[in-house]
């Protein structure tokens, strides 16, 4: 009765997997089979080669034989990744791409299914079809993209089927993407290949965001809207999107297109939705005003002493900001800018008082001759660091495809190492930046400030920029100092009685001051950890966020360590690429081409 009820579930089985534990029937104690009474698809199951070849070679059994689920031998190696035993099945002429099972597919459908990377490129340079459609009408990519198995995908797209290939249905890859794979690095693989989004079914003419819809594919919604889904594209039974979301009351998919609507301008004053959409106006708008808070703050102080006056004033200037803000900046857009306005416009305000004001005040030769200094220090490390290349990974089509084809016939495809948006295996070290949509080698963290990713290629500017702007805002709170002694003074009364006595004084130098003294704070924090980071630990500010996800950042003992340090004099010589008078040479490593952790010293000496 067992028996009989095992059968009927495997036979209700579309893909049948390995056969049972030999454990779990025997209360945890391992019995050997008795190979010798295995058929051919029972010893493929478990991959007895010896037994294979005995049945073939001496008893005759023919290497297409069918089971009773008109299932050949080569499915079961397929689907259990026998590699030895799939190769002497076709050496003995084994049909690659006979169709059988429930779902009457081939046996690269079977290793698709699987996920067996090494068995597909195996069947495939002996001639299995990709393209061969099983009961369902999907080819093996359709399958690859059901089951998720991202490599599978890349390796077929690679190998020349078409990134749009319907299946029977004419569903797309992409539309089985946004149905079935609740994961992001798939959809985004199949549309950095290029695949169409505005494609619809044969049936139902649903696009890809219709299908991502029905499902409640949360993951891949922001993905597809940004990649330019139309939420208004409809369906054989008139519905869009949009529709479809309030029709299903998914309240998180209705606000983001709501969001994706006001980014296009609906809901926006009519005379400047054509403004709002475009994108240097955008960027202008959102770099100027800060500039305009900043000097309007001051000017609110420094011109209207009561109280009454000042506070509207106030409130009128941050309605002017709320609503612009809400105006011209895109929920969407990962190019934000407001907050590299804001650094100028402080550095603006700064240098305006230290210009107008500090420089009649502050007599000392030496401490002016600081100042010039640090400031062509800083404005050069700031336009470096801002318009340097970070260390962006680049690679053409033709190159990423080659390189897939070659990691995966070589098996060393490794998706944890590899950038599914990007299409490229990562160096280590390197990120892809969700901001700038690139990887970068040796990569820090991306900057607003500097409106740039920090890496390889700009990461030593990004340094003597913090380093500088430290600089110039100790020197104008020295500055400033000076002024409120020799224009504001004398003090007597205490230090809350000093600060009111400044700010009725001079309230636009005050607001100046107070500026300086909130970025003193963050900018001496940023700049000493990163001296921390770089010279103490080498690492990066994202290797030190995300150790754990670093296998290489761990000892023997399980300790966090960085395998890239030499000590500190060792560290410095390494990112200022410097010899220090002799004592240490720093060693020079590509890390656009570094993939591997140990760092071999012929690769790094200078």
């Amino acid at each position: 009765m067992k028996q009989e009820k095992k059968e009927s579930i495997m036979e209700s089985k579309p893909y049948p997997t390995q056969p049972e534990d030999p454990y779990s029937q025997h209360g945890g104690a391992y019995y050997q089979p008795d190979y010798s009474q295995f058929d051919l698809v029972r010893a493929t199951q478990y991959g007895i080669f010896d037994r294979c070849t005995e049945l073939i070679e001496k008893e005759g059994v023919d290497v297409n034989t069918l089971d009773k689920e008109n299932v050949s031998a080569l499915h079961w190696a397929a689907i259990n990744n026998r590699i030895r035993i799939a190769e002497y099945f076709v050496k003995k002429g084994a049909i690659v791409d006979r169709k059988g099972g429930i779902l009457d597919a081939t046996p690269l459908h079977w290793a698709v299914r699987q996920g067996h990377l090494e068995m597909v490129v195996f069947l495939m340079k002996h001639g299995a079809d990709p393209s061969s459609l099983d009961i369902e009408g999907c080819s093996c990519l359709h399958v690859a993209v059901q089951n998720s198995q991202m490599g599978v995908v890349a390796y077929l797209i690679s190998k020349g089927m078409d990134v749009d290939l319907l299946d029977r249905n004419g569903m797309s890859p992409l539309m089985w993407a946004s149905y079935r794979c609740f994961g992001l690095e798939l959809t985004r693989m199949l549309l950095t290949m290029n695949a169409s989004i505005a494609l619809a079914d044969k049936f139902h003419k649903n696009t890809a965001l219709h299908w991502a819809v029905t499902s409640n594919n949360h993951n891949v919604i922001r993905t597809l809207l940004k990649a330019g889904a139309s939420m208004d594209a409809l369906n054989a039974e008139g519905q869009s999107p949009y529709d479809l979301a309030k029709q299903k009351k998914s309240k998180w998919i209705v606000v983001q297109m709501d969001l994706m609507r006001r980014d296009k301008g609906e809901g926006k004053p009519v005379f400047l939705q054509s403004l709002t959409r475009d994108k240097a106006v955008q960027r202008y708008v959102q770099i100027g005003l800060p500039f305009f808070i900043i000097f309007s703050i001051g000017a609110i102080l420094e011109y209207s002493s009561a109280w009454f006056i000042s506070l509207p004033l106030l409130s009128a200037v941050g309605m002017i900001g709320y609503y612009t803000m809400h105006w011209f900046t895109l929920i969407y857009s990962a190019g934000n800018t407001v907050v590299f306005g804001w650094t100028l416009g402080t550095k603006a305000y700064l240098y305006y008082n230290i210009l107008t004001v500090y420089l009649y005040y502050v007599d000392s030769p030496f401490i002016l001759a600081s100042f010039f200094v640090n400031t062509v220090g800083l404005y050069y490390c700031f336009y470096k660091s801002w318009k340097a290349d970070p260390g962006y990974i680049n690679t053409t089509t033709s190159e990423q495809r080659q390189a897939i084809i070659e990691l995966v016939e070589k098996n060393s495809f490794d998706f944890t190492k590899f950038c599914s948006t990007c299409l490229l295996r990562k160096p280590v070290r390197s990120k892809h930046c969700s901001v700038c949509e690139r990887c970068v080698a040796k990569f820090d963290h991306h900057c607003p400030w500097v409106e740039n990713c920090v890496g390889v290629g700009n990461h030593l500017y990004f340094f003597g920029y913090l380093f500088f702007l430290f600089g110039m805002i100790l020197w104008y709170i020295y500055g400033g100092t000076v002024y409120f002694v020799k224009a504001c003074g004398p003090y007597q009364d205490g230090i809350w009685k000093a600060v009111t006595q400044s700010t009725r004084c001079a309230p636009w130098i005050t607001w100046g001051y107070a500026n300086a003294l909130f970025h003193v704070m963050w900018v001496g924090a940023l700049f000493f950890c990163q001296c921390y980071q770089i010279f103490w630990l080498a690492m990066t500010t994202n290797e030190r966020l995300n150790m754990s996800r670093y296998a290489h950042f761990s000892d023997d003992k399980g300790m966090p360590q960085s395998p890239f340090s030499r000590g500190l004099l060792g560290n410095i010589a390494d990112f200022t690429n410097m010899n220090l008078c002799g004592l240490v040479r720093p060693f020079r490593v590509d890390w656009y081409r570094q993939f591997s952790s140990e760092v071999k010293i012929t690769q790094k000496t200078v």
